[in-house]
């Protein structure tokens, strides 16, 4: 399965790991790691802290190489249309994460008019995290081009739930950098879930302020979605967990995966009745009349966890 954006997080940990990015003293080093790993709604908050921690590089949005659409915040779309202000770069929803790469590659010295072509630096060492975190070696690690134009990854599925049991607990990592940027970036998303999808009915926020301090979350395009689970600090013992569900049509509604999700951590004693239903629009979506937008239906998870015989 392709990662698409949940391999945001891994893609900036060697920026962090390098040094670079603690070197360009951006104003606010957690907010701006978290805008990094997101894949934002375009909300102003986000444009703020990409144009920022570009500023502080000496580079502007022409740098990107990300392409333009419309704000995924459907308010923020429509003010802009209103105000006849086109969409760009800026709120794309994969504009920090563009940012991250070309100013890993300006400080490193490396070019970064090609930061986004598979054979460069920083996209090879974004490959070498995921071969890392993952278990899977370098050389059986799938590529393609993703939407916004860089590298996306393709590992076994059971390996993708895997990375996000380490970003939940990087502790048992040998690469002490590497352990210590993963535990900056997960820290950075759960202390800032509105900058990892944004505050307007988005449910990787959502699910975070549902359970605060305790999952760790970022969905991929065609329907995946990526869980870290930390452990429970009063059950001796309990590990931390990953979950990675992909709806294998690609989930373009957004509803079978949400629905999945909820339902999955339900079923492993992460989300009890009171998150549910704060999330009982993700968990059981409505399904409409359009002609009068009344509820005629919903939509429901039907399936049973399987366990390991271990």
């Amino acid at each position: 399965m392709f990662l698409r954006s949940s391999a945001k997080a891994f893609q900036l940990a060697p920026f962090i790991t390098s040094g670079h990015f603690d070197a360009y003293g951006f104003p606010d080093a957690v907010q701006t790691m978290a805008v990094m790993a997101a894949s934002h709604a375009g909300e102003d908050r986000h444009v703020r802290l990409v144009q920022a921690a570009l500023r502080a590089g000496g580079l502007t949005r022409d740098a990107l190489q990300c392409g333009t659409h419309t704000p995924l915040d459907h308010e923020t779309a429509q003010r802009l249309a209103r105000d006849g202000e086109p969409p760009s770069e800026l709120r794309h929803n994969c504009s920090g994460k563009h940012a991250a790469m070309a100013l890993y590659a300006r400080a490193a010295g490396w070019d970064v008019a090609t930061y986004w072509q598979a054979d460069h630096p920083v996209q090879q060492a974004a490959l070498e995290t995921v071969a890392t975190v993952s278990g899977v070696k370098k050389s059986q690690v799938r590529t393609a081009t993703d939407g916004c134009g860089v590298v996306s990854f393709a590992i076994p599925l059971r390996a993708i739930a895997r990375m996000y049991a380490v970003l939940a607990d990087p502790s048992n990592l040998a690469d002490a950098d590497l352990r210590e940027a993963l535990t900056r970036i997960r820290d950075a998303m759960l202390a800032y879930p509105e900058l990892i999808s944004g505050d307007r009915r988005q449910f990787d926020t959502d699910l975070m302020r549902a359970a605060p301090g305790r999952l760790v979350a970022k969905h991929g395009a065609e329907g995946l979605q990526c869980v870290g689970i930390l452990a429970d600090m009063d059950a001796v013992g309990a590990p931390s967990l990953g979950l990675a569900v992909k709806v294998e049509d690609g989930d373009r509604a957004r509803r079978a995966g949400p629905a999945a999700t909820c339902d999955a951590l339900h079923q492993l004693g992460v989300l009890g009745e009171v998150e549910l239903s704060q999330l009982e629009s993700y968990a059981r979506p409505p399904v409409l009349d359009l002609p009068r937008d009344e509820p005629v239906g919903e939509v429901r998870a039907a399936f049973e966890l399987e366990r390991d015989a271990a």
